[in-house]
């Protein structure tokens, strides 16, 4: 039986939802900064010791990547035509190796398209939190999401 897919129409505003758990190795998050944001306190644990940081941290856009992709794994079985854009990033602490952050998200607004009935443009609002439940980031991400067919006539 396939997964039932839920439209426009269906998101439930303002209700949070878990999206998962991540962990960032040392391996992965000095591999991904050698190629994407090669900065010492990403890729040299000595300096990263010396940064403003005292000691490895993960990249922001390797944080968001890591959450987003547990959000869409979570929206799976919502009609999303596109992603439409990444919002208000804000990283709050770092993001340490070998620890586990939890995800989170809850949708805070849907609205039909004004030029296209067939459609409709739906936000997220996501947090990350360490397992003690302390804040790691949050973020917004926009989607355009199909319209229940019957709606968008």
């Amino acid at each position: 039986m396939p997964a039932p897919i839920f439209y426009l129409e269906d998101l439930r505003l303002e209700r949070d939802f878990t999206c998962g758990r991540f962990r960032l190795t040392r391996a992965e998050i000095i591999e991904f900064a050698r190629r994407f944001d090669p900065q010492p306190f990403h890729i040299d644990e000595d300096a990263a010791r010396e940064s403003y940081f005292q000691g490895l941290c993960a990249s922001g856009v390797h944080t968001q990547a890591a959450a987003i992709g547990l959000m869409v794994r979570a929206i799976a079985d919502v009609a999303v035509v596109a992603g439409g854009s990444l919002d208000q990033a804000r990283f709050l602490i770092p993001t340490r190796p070998d620890t586990d952050y939890d995800v989170a998200a809850r949708w805070v607004s849907a609205r039909p398209s004004a030029r296209n009935p067939a459609r409709g443009v739906a936000s997220l609002a996501g947090t990350a939190r360490r397992a003690d439940g302390v804040m790691v980031m949050e973020f917004g991400v926009t989607y355009v999401v199909a319209r229940r067919p019957s709606c968008s006539v």
